[in-house]
């Protein structure tokens, strides 16, 4: 009986120790997937897509509050035309970036206060006539999202009833309130970029670093999971919003114009093809003179026909979104059909980035919601 005790006294703690080196992880090596590609891909889409993106987004802001301060301080149609012309042109990269809207857009609450739409042209009245003269920056600032941004500008450039000309104290306290809207919008974009600039707040490296360092993805694979779900949020977007709400198809109410996204100035179409030039930017890695790794180059090695049938949804999606005949506010009426089309193309890509590219990528899709089918 000594004997067993012994024995047994001698072997308890040799057994405890192995279960505490099992339970604990100590002592043993667990292998780490290799996680370079998507590190890679992250890299290539933060400095070749998304940090250039946010650039151009803050240079056209910018000339935009140029070109509405070059009006005011002579109001003339030709000066009208150039801040029209202005506004349109700030729209192509924020139109594009909104396939990553992310970080500081979303942190900073700075997506919402330039681009809250639909606009509401009463609340944009009603903050004109308690705006004090001259409206600054400052006073915008203070404003709820429904008053000031992009939509808001809009309004007041294209609609005959947010007319800025004229010489009288209601045309200049109009275009008081147009300028700072512009100082705004450019003074909010530039706090953008420099939230995501190298030398700001470097926003750009949480994202070129995922899984070599950042803070926000602790891998490359969490952070393609993230682009990956930015792009189903935005075809999202594009299917419910952008084309269902207005065409009546999300509501089952008739169309409604009062739904479209830069309806005043018939650029909705425009910002629907930058919203699909956006996601392909993101699905192959350039944009202009930039170019690296994007979603596609982790695709292609798993499934080459799922790349091709991804890069050609693109293409359709684009297609049928130009061939939208006229403007967007009439064509849910006149051209339903045409619309409608737009819109099962972009649902088809929405499926396809919900199903088979998140499949082959091993994401999670977060989005928790039907297709609308």
């Amino acid at each position: 009986m000594s004997m067993f005790s012994s024995t047994n006294q001698r072997t308890a703690p040799t057994l405890v120790s192995l279960l505490a080196l099992l339970l604990t992880g100590v002592g043993c090596e667990v292998p780490r997937a290799d996680d370079s590609a998507q590190q890679a891909v992250m890299h290539d889409l933060a400095y070749e897509v998304m940090l250039p993106l946010n650039g151009e987004v803050e240079d056209e802001a910018l000339a935009l509050a140029a070109a509405v301060g070059a009006f005011c301080d002579a109001p003339n149609d030709e000066a009208l035309a150039a801040a029209q012309d202005a506004w349109r042109a700030a729209r192509v990269p924020w139109k594009r970036a909104e396939a990553f809207r992310f970080g500081p857009a979303e942190d900073l609450r700075l997506g919402s206060a330039i681009d809250f739409w639909p606009v509401r042209p009463d609340s944009v009245e009603s903050a004109i006539t308690a705006a004090p003269v001259p409206v600054t920056p400052e006073h915008i600032a203070s404003l709820g999202t429904s008053a000031k941004g992009m939509p808001a500008l809009e309004y007041l450039l294209f609609d005959p009833a947010g007319a800025l000309e004229g010489s009288d104290e209601v045309a200049k306290r109009r275009c008081s309130f147009a300028r700072a809207l512009g100082d705004t919008i450019g003074k909010d974009a530039t706090t953008l970029h420099q939230a995501w600039s190298p030398e700001g707040g470097a926003f750009v490296d949480q994202v070129a670093l995922a899984g070599a360092g950042s803070k926000l993805f602790a891998t490359g694979q969490d952070g393609v999971a993230r682009v990956v779900n930015l792009v189903i949020s935005i075809l999202h977007q594009i299917s419910e919003k952008k084309l269902g709400g207005p065409l009546g198809v999300s509501t089952g109410a008739a169309p409604d114009s009062t739904a479209i996204e830069s309806r005043f100035s018939d650029n909705s179409t425009e910002d629907l093809l930058n919203n699909l030039r956006g996601i392909e930017e993101i699905y192959l890695g350039q944009h202009g003179e930039h170019s690296g790794k994007g979603l596609s180059s982790l695709v292609r090695p798993k499934s080459a026909p799922i790349d091709d049938a991804v890069r050609n949804a693109i293409e359709d999606a684009k297609a049928k979104a130009a061939a939208i005949p006229g403007p967007l506010r009439l064509a849910i009426v006149n051209d339903a059909a045409a619309v409608q089309a737009a819109l099962d193309s972009a649902k088809a890509l929405r499926r396809l980035f919900t199903a088979d590219v998140a499949s082959v990528l091993g994401v999670s899709v977060t989005l928790s919601d039907s297709d609308g089918d």
